[in-house]
């Protein structure tokens, strides 16, 4: 601990006056949780009570905005929150990183990286009596063709991919029965391409009746644009398959030798004569977006380092609506000022934390975990010296699952790498924030696949121990309504308490964790 604090549970006393055996590590393990969790810090206590829900309120307010225009990555709204974020360090007291490196560090505060976008709108499946485009009878996810393509016939596989079929032509049609509801209906449509993929297909169509509710559903990423990092060539692989989703309706249009209405009626396989062509047109432009970076000097270990992240941007505004992304990700956003601000303060006054600790903002999530991943390939202090990750990405709503329920936080990957941060991270809570610690979505068999959708797995994937905190999707993901007037600031007040306790305890006990685990897919 640092000076004037209680003194935690001594480990290397312990090593040396109680094991004396190497058979008694298996005792150590049992005891670790209890040792931590035996008495709080009062230093600990002093600073988190400098975290407080007014000033959340206040940088909410203000980063959720419609001024803020959505904070679209690269573009106008996320440079003003950058700019916002980093005012606020200044504020605070915290200098500039002491880097020498202007080709990963600007102005001392940003981490610049060069992005890639990609447009939409630039595959159109065309033949002599109608174009079918974005929006006009078409939907399409990914930009995997790799030429045009003349396409004189189609393999009809009906509702389904036969698994009798060892292999399937290069173009691949199948209809949608309309009977799913929209999400089932995706649900649907990936599973067959992921089949089909294996069998060769390199270009899937799905006519469904559902396209004006899949273009209401999908509203904003179906018109968005694709982001990548421009250092990063664009990968299309020999496995790759384009989908694309036609409109049921506009299909008699694609088949002049074919009657879809009997077409459709089918269940067998068969090839289908067509004449219609595939064009891909690339639109791309170059963006420029930043991580921010607040970095507090430790003191005996400070060359060792804890890193606190949260995506400041979101998804903009589409139509005139600007999606101000205030749970996604503007609460964890506004945690990670609180954070800074306690332990800047703690520095200040001769309690600085013993390892340093980067609280750094990130750019691009939305866009593939950009930022994240551009740091842990080009990190400005090396990873091999990163004790931990604490990622914090939504934790200022309530999901349906815990509505009548406890205080409650979702915590993902803390024991994927390293037992000691999960044990770490379970007595900061009994000692502080007590919160009920929901594992439900740390399963390694979880379908959503949350722990690898977002900044904490960069440095995961790096062999970082790490850790996700999330309170749940709610019916304003990704969407208009996610506004400050639904945050719940008493909420997003506990939880960001346990993030600093956690964080507190990692950069100031005596020995860092260990990775005592190999990282899964």
């Amino acid at each position: 601990m640092s000076e004037g604090s209680i003194p935690l549970f001594s480990w290397k006393r312990f090593f040396s006056r109680s094991l004396g055996s190497v058979s008694s590590v298996v005792l150590l393990v049992h005891l670790v949780p209890l040792a931590l969790s035996a008495q709080q810090d009062s230093l600990a206590l002093r600073y988190a009570a400098t975290i407080t829900e007014a000033d959340m309120r206040t940088h909410l307010t203000i980063l959720a905005s419609d001024a803020y225009m959505g904070r679209d990555t690269g573009k106008e709204g996320q440079k003003m929150a950058a700019a916002y974020l980093k005012s606020q360090f200044q504020k605070d007291g915290i200098p500039p990183v002491p880097v020498d490196r202007p080709d990963l560090i600007e102005e001392g505060y940003f981490q610049t990286y060069q992005l890639v976008e990609e447009k939409k709108g630039s595959i159109r499946l065309m033949d002599m009596r109608d174009t079918l485009t974005l929006g006009n009878g078409l939907i399409y996810f990914g930009e995997d063709l790799r030429s045009d393509r003349n396409v004189k016939q189609l393999q009809w596989l009906g509702n389904g991919a036969s698994e009798r079929s060892k292999k399937v032509d290069p173009v691949v049609l199948l209809v949608e029965d309309g009977s799913k509801e929209v999400t089932e209906m995706m649900v649907w449509a990936v599973a067959r391409m992921e089949k089909l993929r294996e069998k060769g297909a390199e270009v899937i169509i799905i006519a469904t009746p559902r396209m004006a509710e899949l273009e209401a559903k999908l509203g904003h990423q179906l018109s968005g644009s694709r982001v990548r990092l421009a250092d990063g060539r664009k990968k299309v692989d020999a496995t790759s398959t384009q989908l694309i989703l036609i409109d049921a309706v506009r299909m008699e249009g694609l088949f002049p030798k074919t009657s879809w209405a009997k077409l459709s009626k089918r269940k067998g396989e068969r090839v289908v004569p067509v004449d219609l062509t595939l064009v891909y047109t690339p639109q791309e432009g170059e963006l420029q977006a930043e991580n921010v970076l607040a970095y507090i000097e430790g003191t005996d270990k400070k060359e060792e380092l804890v890193v606190i992240t949260a995506h400041y941007d979101h998804i903009g505004v589409e139509n005139g609506v600007v999606y101000n992304g205030a749970d996604d990700d503007g609460s964890g956003t506004v945690a990670l000022l609180g954070i800074a601000k306690a332990l800047a303060r703690a520095k200040a006054e001769g309690h600085g934390p013993r390892r340093s600790v980067l609280v750094m903002p990130v750019s691009g999530e939305e866009k593939g975990l950009l930022g994240s991943r551009y740091y842990s390939e080009h990190p400005v202090f090396p990873l091999e010296n990163t004790v931990a990750d604490l990622n914090i990405d939504m934790i200022g709503r309530t999901d349906s699952a815990h509505m009548a329920k406890a205080p409650y936080v979702y915590v993902i990957g803390s024991d994927r790498l390293s037992m000691g941060l999960h044990d770490i991270n379970e007595a900061a809570n009994t000692n502080y924030s007590k919160l009920d610690l929901d594992y439900t979505f740390n399963a390694p068999d979880d379908p959503n696949r949350f722990y690898f959708r977002s900044d904490h797995y960069n440095f995961a994937r790096k062999g970082v121990p790490s850790i996700f905190y999330f309170s749940g999707v709610h019916e304003d993901y990704h969407q208009p309504g996610d506004d400050v007037e639904k945050i719940q600031f008493d909420l997003l007040h506990q939880r960001t308490l346990l993030v600093f306790h956690t964080a507190w305890m990692l950069a100031n006990m005596e020995e860092r964790i260990a990775v005592d685990k190999a990282l899964k897919p």
